[in-house]
């Protein structure tokens, strides 16, 4: 069993964060340096806060190597996608040819990458990484009673113009 000598200050922090740290994993090993520091041993530990001695040992090792910044410091793994490493020939291909569906640019996708995902996984890709998103598209209204070049007509009369030229 190792011994640890915990000041005053380092001690209300390990009481503050036992309850109030936002993380529970960090709250786990802040309970472990508490016991710890009351002189408790390393098998009565593992047991009164339910968690292996192998748990109690890295956390013991983590305080003596690194104090509580590394025992408050939570790895955290974020997953890449496997279609990040083509995002430069993915988006020269959409930037030239902006699929119209997702399910057309998931076929490209398939054909350029050999990579298969679905509409949802394509879909957050082209959001997130590419900074494309889905765009309505409609008609343009004609005034009843006009065909399309009567109607361009009157338009281009009232940009050049302006209001009266146009119904006048």
């Amino acid at each position: 069993m190792r011994h640890f000598d915990f000041s005053d200050d380092v001690l209300e922090e390990i009481q503050r964060d036992r309850f109030k740290h936002p993380t529970r994993l960090v709250q786990e090993r802040m309970e472990i340096l508490w016991l710890k520091a009351h002189g408790i041993s390393h098998a009565q530990i593992a047991e009164l806060s339910c968690a292996a001695r192998s748990t109690v040992q890295r956390t013991l090792d983590l305080y003596a190597n690194g104090g509580l910044e590394a025992v408050r410091r939570v790895p955290r793994r974020v997953p890449a996608s496997a279609l990040v490493a083509h995002r430069a020939t993915l988006a020269a291909e959409f930037e030239a040819r902006p699929p119209q569906t997702l399910a057309e640019a998931r076929e490209r996708i398939a054909r350029l990458t050999n990579i298969y995902r679905s509409r949802t996984q394509v879909w957050e890709f082209l959001r997130k990484e590419l900074g494309l998103h889905c765009r309505k598209v409609a008609a343009i209204p004609l005034p009843p009673k006009r065909t399309a070049p009567e109607h361009a007509a009157t338009q281009a009369a009232f940009l050049k113009d302006g209001v009266g030229a146009a119904f006048g």
